[in-house]
């Protein structure tokens, strides 16, 4: 059964903000575009990509969303908000197990919406958050794209953070086996594993802006609990952008570098004949922002200099979000 794609008319890219390892967004570009790795090495966790600002969650969201709120912020109407993070504030939650109860809120994972409202004095809006593990970035930015296009709202801010390279955490991709660890990471080669990092990247959506969301693409595989596996479900999300934008100047892939993940990437990339454009994979150079990942990579790759972009995340589980933008004749360069 053939993807379904839904293609936006009333949808622009306004402003985008983003912070990695490797900076803000235009920074994180600059370092993309000349394969500069911003990651350092941990003795206890490996290669990583821990932002060194101090700080929550919290705190991380506000200051990547600022910005992006700022090129939306006087317009009228009500606006959609989907800030969102794909598992909580993990610090929070070992505060919480260290015997502080009073940090059960603020670890909760729908609770970033509030959040940047109170910071951002947005006093009324339409919740759009979702929770799509490596996907919730893109998944968000469609739910938004889905309000404005449907005339519920006017203007939106969507995006994703993620600060939670805890103890825990790290425990657990340690036993899946999928970090790098001390080896530098890459992607379509030695499969041997990704550099976790901490990023948060937000996009501002309304009407006009530098570039048009034409199409996006949810699809999920459903064959397994903990993994996407499937390429054939890969090579349906982007026949589905194909068909809605064909020849992208650029595509940004999910690339983690894993075994598994490098082996059904390369098989659907090879399905068709967006298998000769231009690939970039940013995670072996900033990281794996976890939740964040596709938020801050869209937030970073609108700075690639091409008329045509398109970029898709795959989530742990088994989500697939894709989506095609084009630049806007009347919008060179991002706020």
């Amino acid at each position: 059964m053939p993807a379904v794609c839904r293609r936006y008319h009333r949808v622009a890219v306004a402003g985008a903000a983003a912070f990695s390892v490797a900076g803000d967004a235009a920074s994180s570009w600059r370092a993309c575009q000349v394969g500069r790795r911003a990651l350092h090495l941990e003795p206890d966790v490996g290669w990583c990509g821990r932002i060194d600002t101090g700080g929550s969650l919290s705190d991380l969201a506000i200051a990547a969303a600022m910005p992006a709120w700022a090129t939306v912020r006087d317009r009228g109407g009500v606006p959609a908000l989907a800030a969102a993070t794909s598992k909580g504030d993990l610090a929070a939650l070992g505060r919480v197990l260290a015997g502080d109860v009073r940090a059960w809120t603020e670890s909760w994972p729908g609770r970033l919406d509030g959040v940047l409202a109170r910071a951002l004095a947005i006093p009324l809006y339409l919740p759009a958050a979702a929770a799509a593990a490596c996907a919730t970035g893109l998944t968000s930015v469609l739910a938004a794209a889905d309000l404005i296009e449907s005339g519920a709202c006017t203007h939106a801010l969507a995006g994703a953070a993620d600060r939670s390279l805890t103890p825990l955490l790290l425990a657990g991709y340690r036993a899946l086996g999928v970090l790098c660890g001390d080896r530098m990471p890459v992607a379509f080669a030695a499969g041997h594993g990704f550099a976790p990092a901490e990023g948060a990247g937000f996009i501002a959506l309304a009407d006009a802006g530098t570039w048009r969301l034409v199409a996006g693409v949810r699809l999920a595989d459903a064959g397994h609990a903990t993994a996407f596996a499937d390429p054939c479900t890969l090579a349906e999300l982007l026949a589905a952008l194909w068909r809605a934008a064909p020849h992208p100047d650029l595509i940004v892939c999910h690339a983690t570098g894993t075994a598994v993940g490098d082996r059904t990437e390369i098989a659907g990339l090879a399905a068709g004949p967006w298998s000769s454009c231009a690939r970039m994979a940013m995670k072996p150079l900033l990281g794996h922002c976890l939740g964040a990942s596709s938020a801050v990579e869209l937030a970073v790759a609108l700075h690639a200099p091409v008329a045509r972009l398109w970029q898709y995340s795959l989530g742990f589980g088994g989500h697939a979000v894709g989506v095609a933008l084009d630049r806007s004749e009347s919008g060179s360069v991002l706020p």
